[in-house]
Formats: C-alpha cells, sequence, structure tokens
C-alpha cells in the first residue's frame, strides 16, 4: 500500500522521532526499571531491619519518580507509536505484520504495568504492618512487568539490525531470538540499573535523610552503580561482538558526524571520561564527603545519559540504509520494488500524487524529496539538504543521486527513474535560491485554479 508523506518541517521526521524515543528510553531504563528496583530494594531492606526510615526514604524517592514515570515515561511510549505511524507508516506496518504478538502482548503488559505502579505507590501509608508483605510484592510484581516489557521489545529492536535469514525463510522464531537479542538485553539491563543506582545515590545525596541512612544508601547505590556500570560494559562489548562489521564501520561517522568521523580518537576519549567520571562518583559515595557526591552527582548523570544517547543513536543509525535490512529500504521503499521503481518511475506508481499533482514539475520535485530523503534530512532545518547541495551544479548533483549508496553506505539509493533523478536534481539546485515559504516545497502542490 502507497502513503502520502508526512513531513515535518525544520526538525525532521528522523529527528523526532529520536527525541521522543530517547526521552522515553531514558526514563522507560534509568527510572521505570532502574530507580524503581532500588525503591523496592529499599523497601525490603526496611521490612527486614524493622528500620523505618529505610521505608521513609524509599516512600519519598518514589513520589519523586511517580509523576515522570506515568505523566512522561508513558506518554512518550505512546507518542513513538503515533510519530512512527505517521511519518514511516509503510515500515511500522511491516514491523506489526512480523512482530504483531510480541506488540500485542507488550500492550498488555504495558498496562498492568501502569496499574501496578499506581497501586503500589497510593497502598504505600494504608498497608503496613501484616499487609506490608503484599505490599512489597506489588512493588516486585511490577518489575516483574517491567523486564518483560523489556524482554519483549528487545527481540524487535535487535531484528532491525540482525534479522538473520527472516528475509528468505520469514521465520519469525530466528527473526525474534536474533543474534542480538540477548546482548542487546543485557545492555539494556546493565544500563537500567546503573542509571537507576546513580538516581538513588543523587536523591540520597539531596533529599532530606537520615544522616545513617544516607550514608548507608550512598554506599549501597555507589556499588550497584559500580557493578552496572561494568555489566553494561561487558554486555556492550559482547552487543558490538555479535553486529556485522559493515555496520560497526558506520559508528564513528553516526556518534561524531561527518565534521569529526575522521578523528576517532574523540570517541574513545569521550568514552574514557565517561567511564572516570562515573568510578570516581562512585568511589565518593562509598567513602568521600557528602560535598564532593553532590558536586560530582549533575556531570555524573550528564554523562550516563549521554551514553544512553550514544547507545540509542548508533543502533538507529548504523542499520542504514535499511529499516527491516533485506526487506524495506529507510525510505519506505521495498527491496523488491526497487526495480520497478527504476523502470516505472515513482511518481508514475504512486496512486495518492497522481491525484494531486500531475505535471507539475516543482511538486513531483518535492514529492520525490519527501519520499526519498525526509527519513533523515530537512530543507533549510536539521541535517538540511540546502547546504549539502549548495554551490553545486545541477548535472553534479545528477550524477551524486545516481550513486547515493555507493558514496554513503548507510544511504538508500534513489527511488525512480531517470527522468525523477532529473526533476529531483533541478529542484534541488533551485532550493538554495529560492525563498522560505515551505509551501513552495511541498508534496502536496496543489496547481492554482
Amino acid at each position: 500500500m502507497q502513503y502520502p508523506a508526512f513531513v515535518i518541517p525544520w526538525l525532521g521526521n528522523g529527528m523526532l522521532i529520536a527525541l521522543d524515543a530517547v526521552l522515553h528510553v531514558m526514563i522507560s531504563h534509568g527510572f521505570a526499571i532502574g530507580a524503581i528496583s532500588m525503591i523496592v530494594l529499599a523497601e525490603s531492606i526496611g521490612m527486614r531491619q524493622e528500620n523505618i526510615d529505610w521505608d521513609i526514604f524509599a516512600r519519598r524517592f518514589l513520589t519523586a519518580l511517580i509523576i515522570i514515570v506515568t505523566g512522561i515515561g508513558a506518554p512518550t511510549g505512546v507518542g513513538i507509536w503515533l510519530i512512527t505511524s505517521a511519518v514511516t507508516p509503510k515500515g511500522i506496518g511491516s514491523l506489526l505484520r512480523v512482530f504483531f504478538w510480541p506488540w500485542f502482548i507488550e500492550w498488555l503488559v504495558f498496562t498492568i504495568e501502569v496499574i501496578l505502579l499506581l497501586l503500589y505507590y497510593f497502598t504505600w501509608e494504608r498497608w503496613r504492618r501484616e499487609r506490608k508483605r503484599l505490599h512489597l510484592k506489588i512493588g516486585i510484581a511490577y518489575l516483574a512487568c517491567a523486564l518483560a516489557s523489556a524482554v519483549l521489545i528487545t527481540g524487535i529492536l535487535g531484528f532491525m539490525i540482525t534479522p538473520d535469514s527472516w528475509p528468505v525463510r520469514r521465520d519469525f522464531i530466528g527473526a525474534y531470538f536474533n543474534a542480538t537479542f540477548l546482548p542487546q538485553l543485557s545492555v539494556r539491563l546493565g544500563i537500567a540499573i546503573t542509571l537507576g543506582a546513580l538516581f538513588a545515590t543523587t536523591f540520597a545525596a539531596f533529599s532530606h535523610t537520615a544522616d545513617g541512612i544516607r550514608l548507608a544508601a550512598l554506599r549501597l547505590y555507589g556499588r550497584i552503580a559500580l557493578v552496572g556500570f561494568c555489566w553494561t560494559t561487558a554486555s556492550s562489548i559482547w552487543y558490538m561482538a555479535m553486529i556485522p562489521s559493515s555496520y560497526t564501520a558506520h559508528i564513528p561517522f553516526a556518534l561524531l558526524t561527518s565534521h569529526f568521523s575522521d578523528r576517532p580518537s574523540i570517541l574513545g576519549n569521550v568514552m574514557a571520561a565517561i567511564a572516570t567520571t562515573i568510578i570516581l562518583y562512585v568511589l565518593a559515595a562509598s567513602r568521600g564527603p557528602l560535598i564532593v557526591v553532590r558536586i560530582l552527582s549533575v556531570p555524573t548523570i550528564v554523562m550516563a545519559l549521554f551514553y544512553v544517547v550514544a547507545f540509542e543513536r548508533a543502533r538507529e543509525f548504523i542499520r542504514g540504509p535499511y529499516l527491516m535490512p533485506g526487506y524495506l529500504y529507510a525510505n519506505q521503499l521495498l527491496l523488491s520494488e526497487s526495480h520497478l521503481s527504476r523502470k516505472e518511475g515513482l511518481s508514475n506508481s504512486t496512486p495518492w500524487y497522481q491525484t494531486l499533482a500531475v505535471g507539475d514539475p516543482e511538486a513531483r520535485g518535492a514529492f520525490l524529496f519527501a519520499q526519498n530523503c525526509t527519513a533523515c534530512h530537512t530543507l533549510r532545518g536539521v541535517n538540511g539538504i540546502v547546504q549539502r547541495v549548495k554551490g553545486r551544479p545541477e548535472d553534479g548533483i545528477v550524477v551524486m543521486l545516481g550513486h547515493l549508496n555507493e558514496m554513503v553506505p548507510f544511504m538508500p539509493p534513489f527511488s525512480g527513474n531517470d527522468e525523477e533523478r532529473h526533476i529531483l536534481a533541478r529542484y534541488l539546485a533551485d532550493l538554495p535560491i529560492k525563498g522560505d515559504d515551505p509551501s513552495r516545497y511541498s508534496p502536496y502542490w496543489r496547481k492554482s485554479p
């Protein structure tokens, strides 16, 4: 099925998905799994030691998190579906046909997860003494659902890099339990533990907590953060070893962009800085004065979150030019349709375009740009195409469009015939000399009556 192009101006389709998805991952991993597991741990320690101060600490920490998890984490998860359904309908539809049942089960688990979290929060003060153990079990049940949700999603995310034999055999088991399923799941659990422990340590350092509990919490969560960091590092090495080398070669460009990709040492230095900062913070939490912990808390959290951003960007970027390797390009063109688009043309075989702007060269150029380029590029905004074609002659752009995948391996090949390649080249060559009126570049262009 052919879907109309949905173009996000200035920010771009890819960047909008990335911002929402990364924010959701930070919350779902760091808060919904990691931090709440630290809360359940604190509650269990308080029960075992019959120490009300641990219980107070855990309750206050949960109060600080509940709005973030339910008010931001849950809507951004739904937002991923809303955005991807709008900007990549063919891609999300194709993935749903392969992974309907894992996603359907994950939706059910997610609903149960939210209900359990709210029940865990609102029954904290009411369920004491003989019902306290039941309250703790609700927290454990919530964590089980959160982990189940992570497991269900990770198989799909792994497939988008290592689909194994699925493009040929259409084998669901092989597609879901793919080569990067377990290592990526291990990385995500390590990230959750590390972030959760760092958030708990920071909360203990700044909150109004009894001194004895503060000291114990700093030491406990600092050690957990160190274990989580080592776990994440080892899992990342395992994960990288399972990714095809043709993809890992794109990592420097993905993280350092075209400006610094020729200096890969920067990446090593940044990772070393992240490791050093986290280790210093953990040592300070275990033995150092409180003021040092407070000073180091902000840069440590920033560094840890930067690692999450880097991991997600690299995972999304390196699989280019595919959305589903061996099956679907990032521009939502099926590999099996490539020959047809080169022979008959993309605009000639797209019914929704035929009803809007047949024969208008500028509208046709806008349509071809929307279909081929807007998965990653905007006109003049983020990763804008205008700056990339400025000063280039039209003939040069024609040649570039014919060799996109050879010049830049993570870009899909041009979809369309030779005539459309020249039309898009003219459209791109004219962009730097035209005004900024976005209506002039819309793929939904209509002729004036």
